[in-house]
């Protein structure tokens, strides 16, 4: 069977041709109509789906706590102890990891009886070590502390490791295309591993009143204390939609 056999089969009567002409003209006219799409819709409209997709966007994040941990130990003055956290779960998306360091003042005695017992909080001298933890970011990261002032007990502070670039959890809005956007917020695999918070106790037994040594035999006395370590991870989930303009004439 040669070729004209085959065209004038398929073209032999008026409803084949029909067919073929609805099919040719499909073949034409859709891919000019997807190309020029944007041609077509209202000003501020934009056509939804693929990531490809560009225009005016509002990006929105919400944040949830994946992961959380606390342990508590008692250090003596001078010792150093490494608090450890292993996380390795995949598939969700993390911003940031808080390392929270708290202690009160439990161990401290005054030596001597008399009006001028005065606590002194001691000094839990917070370092991460992120040799083994998978990625992340420095610039915006806190990875060091110190309890602060001798007179205020409790006391904590936070270190905050950053596992996205620029995060800040603030919504805001722009103009690009949708991919890029979204892409811009993951995690890229960061903050997986081995945690480790490194806490070096200094206690503070107080001055000796007066004239004399320090610490003396009317400073307070004590051994350590106990130090708490709170970990804290926070996975966030990206919004990227249109922004809409609605105006009243």
């Amino acid at each position: 069977m040669n070729l004209d056999t085959i065209i004038d089969k398929w073209f032999s009567t008026r409803d084949q041709k029909i067919t073929w002409s609805i099919s040719l003209a499909f073949f034409i006219i859709f891919p000019i109509y997807f190309a020029n799409i944007a041609a077509f819709l209202p000003d501020g409209a934009m056509v939804s789906g693929g990531a490809s997709v560009t225009g005016d966007w509002e990006v929105t994040f919400e944040e949830s706590d994946v992961a959380t941990s606390e342990s508590t130990e008692f250090l003596m003055d001078g010792e150093e102890f490494e608090f450890e956290f292993m996380f390795n779960e995949p598939g969700i998306n993390l911003a940031y990891v808080e390392v929270t360091v708290s202690h009160g003042e439990t161990d401290e005695e005054r030596a001597a009886p008399g009006p001028m017992f005065n606590p002194q909080c001691d000094n839990a001298m917070g370092e991460m070590m992120m040799d083994g933890v998978n990625g992340w970011v420095e610039s915006g990261s806190t990875t060091s502390g110190e309890s602060g002032s001798p007179n205020e007990c409790p006391t904590s502070y936070t270190m905050v490791v950053l596992l996205i670039e620029n995060y800040t959890g603030d919504s805001y809005e722009t103009s690009g295309s949708k991919g890029a956007i979204q892409n811009m917020w993951t995690d890229g695999g960061n903050g997986r591993g081995e945690w480790v918070c490194v806490i070096t106790l200094e206690t503070r037994s107080g001055d000796n009143p007066g004239p004399g040594p320090s610490p003396g035999p009317s400073s307070n006395n004590e051994d350590g204390e106990d130090i708490t370590v709170s970990w804290r991870v926070v996975g966030v989930e990206v919004s990227v939609t249109p922004v809409v303009e609605v105006s009243v004439s």
